[in-house]
Parts: structure tokens; sequence; C-alpha cells
């Protein structure tokens, strides 16, 4: 807690029959130190003769400072001190009430102070109790206030990182699609590992081929030598029946898909081309920095996969077509001679 909400909660204080105890102790003392020099140094009368009286001081600072309660009993504590054991004697030409009125009239202007200057000060205090409500309350919104701002701000980053990424990956994505756009199927494995690091920004990733009933994998990035990860899995592995079967795109955050992952990657999807329809292979992402992977990422990783797929299996078409013509001539240049 700071030194400002400590002003703010106050400690709760002893109290004695209503009284702050602190307040009763430096009563008792002052009287104590008042009779001892009163006794030691003067003639015991309890300063009867000096004005004003000495115990104006202890009235006047328990009420200023402690209030109407406080004050009062320094006052009753004052005439009891004043007036026990020391009543003034009674004058031959003096009637009762004059009497009355010199020995009970300091008392009474203490009584009538402690309660006036208390109710003053009790007044500044509920006074200042209030403000300091308030001032919680203020301190309460301004917090308020700034943890919006400050939840408002971090969204507004958001927005922003994502739109410019979208930007960057729509920019990255065309350049890097023209990079897998051959008629080799050697070039575009090349263009591949382009292809996915501009768009996806992977730290580890693997691409597989299929090759009959099993997909190997033919190229991966980032792998090192502590990694364990499998560069084949048959057809009877649940992994190659969901990529080549059902044509799915796995994503770890997926609880069923992180089962059918079971720690080979983040995200995997079959490389499927537009035109045919046929499954060439896999593309595994087995790393990626945590704030790269959104909704947006998944989608442009499907789309990616298509490419490969279509721009492979369009290289594999022309390769085959290519090697049926030199065959081709072959069989007619042996049939000429």
């Amino acid at each position: 807690m700071s030194f400002a909400e400590e002003d703010v909660a106050e400690k709760p204080r002893l109290r004695i029959l209503g009284l702050r105890v602190a307040a009763l102790a430096e009563i008792l003392a002052f009287f104590a130190v008042a009779l001892a020099i009163d006794g030691l140094l003067l003639n015991g009368n309890r300063f009867a003769g000096i004005n004003p009286h000495p115990f104006w001081i202890v009235v006047l600072l328990a009420s200023a400072q402690y209030g109407t309660n406080e004050g009062l009993a320094a006052a009753a504590i004052a005439a009891a001190i004043l007036l026990v054991g020391n009543l003034p004697e009674q004058g031959f030409s003096e009637d009762l009430y004059s009497w009355l009125l010199r020995v009970t009239g300091l008392p009474v202007l203490w009584f009538i102070t402690a309660v006036v200057l208390g109710e003053i000060c009790g007044g500044h205090r509920r006074e200042r109790d209030a403000l300091r409500e308030k001032l919680a309350a203020i301190r309460e919104q301004t917090r308020a206030i700034s943890d919006a701002y400050d939840r408002l701000s971090r969204i507004k980053e958001g927005l922003e990182a994502r739109v410019a990424g979208q930007v960057r990956t729509v920019r990255a994505m065309y350049s890097a699609s023209r990079s897998i756009d051959r008629q080799d199927t050697g070039e575009v494995l090349i263009g591949i590992t382009g292809l996915v690091q501009s768009v996806l920004n992977p730290v580890k990733f693997s691409l597989f081929l299929l090759n009959r009933d099993r997909l190997e994998a033919a190229a991966h990035e980032g792998w090192t030598q502590q990694d364990r990860y499998a560069r084949e899995f048959d057809s009877k592995s649940v992994l190659f029946e969901m990529i080549v079967g059902r044509r799915e795109v796995l994503v770890g955050v997926n609880p069923e898909h992180e089962a059918i992952l079971n720690g080979e990657g983040i995200l995997a999807g079959p490389l499927v081309s537009d035109d045919t329809g046929t499954v060439v292979g896999m593309l595994k992402i087995e790393e990626i920095p945590f704030l790269e992977l959104n909704p947006a990422t998944v989608q442009n990783f499907a789309i990616v996969c298509s490419w490969i797929g279509t721009a492979y299996d369009n290289a594999q078409r022309f390769e085959r077509l290519q090697a049926e013509q030199r065959i081709a001539r072959r069989t007619a240049e042996v049939i000429a001679q």
C-alpha cells in the first residue's frame, strides 16, 4: 500500500469509554508533569494566581487534536485536580453565588472551550474524512480508466500489427507464389522454402511427398540434431489417414488434432492440386512464434498447401508429358529406321 493510500485508510485506534488511549495517556502525562512542577518548584496550590492557568494548555490541545470527547475529559480532569482538596474559602463579604462563580468559573470555561473547539475540529475532521472518501473513489475511477485505456491500447496495437501483418502477408504471398510456378519438380521444391518462410514465418517446418502408401520427408527447415520428428508416415498411421484420406488441416490448438499430431507439429495439411484434386504430399509446421499462430495464419497455411499441391502436381504432369513425348520420339525413330 502506498503512503497516499495509508492516508486514506486510517488504522483503528484503541479506546476506553469512547476515548482514545493515546489521548488519555498524553493528558495524564501532562498533569503528572504539571503537578510535579507545582509540588517541587512552586507552593503546591495548583497554580492558583497564575493567569492564564497552565491547565488551559492540555484542554486546548486535547480539544484541537482529538475532538470534543477528549477535550471534555481533559477539562474534567483539570477541574478535579484544581478543586479536589483545594477549594478556596468563601469571603466574609462574599455571598454564595459569587463564591460558586469564582470557584467554578474557570472549569466552566474549560468545558465550554472543549465543546466549541472540539466541535469545530470535529467538523473539520468529518470534512477531511469525506474528502478522503472522495479521493479514494476518484483514485479507483482513475485506476479503472487507466486499466481500460491500457486494454484499449493493447487491442489497438494488436489490430495494427494484424493489419500490417496481413498487408505484408498478401504482398509476400504474391511474390513467393511466383517462385513455385515452375515446370520442374526440383525447382518447385526449391521455391517452397521461400514461400513458406515469407508467408507463414515458421521456425521449423517440413515437406512430405506421397510415395504410394506412405508420406516421406522430402525437405525440412530449422530441424536440429535434438529433434526426433518422424521422417515418414505409413498408411496405418492416424496422421496419414487424416491428411491423405480425409484431407483435413490439423491445428494443434484443437485437442483432437493435438492428439493426432502427437508432438509431431503444430499445423499439418494436405498438398492437394486444385486442378485435379490429387494429394501429392503434406506440409507440416513443427514450431512457429506464438504471436504468429492465429486464424489468419491457419487460412494462409491452407492456401499455401493448395498452391504447393497445385504447382507440384502440374510439374509432375509436365514431366510425365515430356517423358511420354521422348518415348514417342524414340519409338518413331526406331520405326523409321
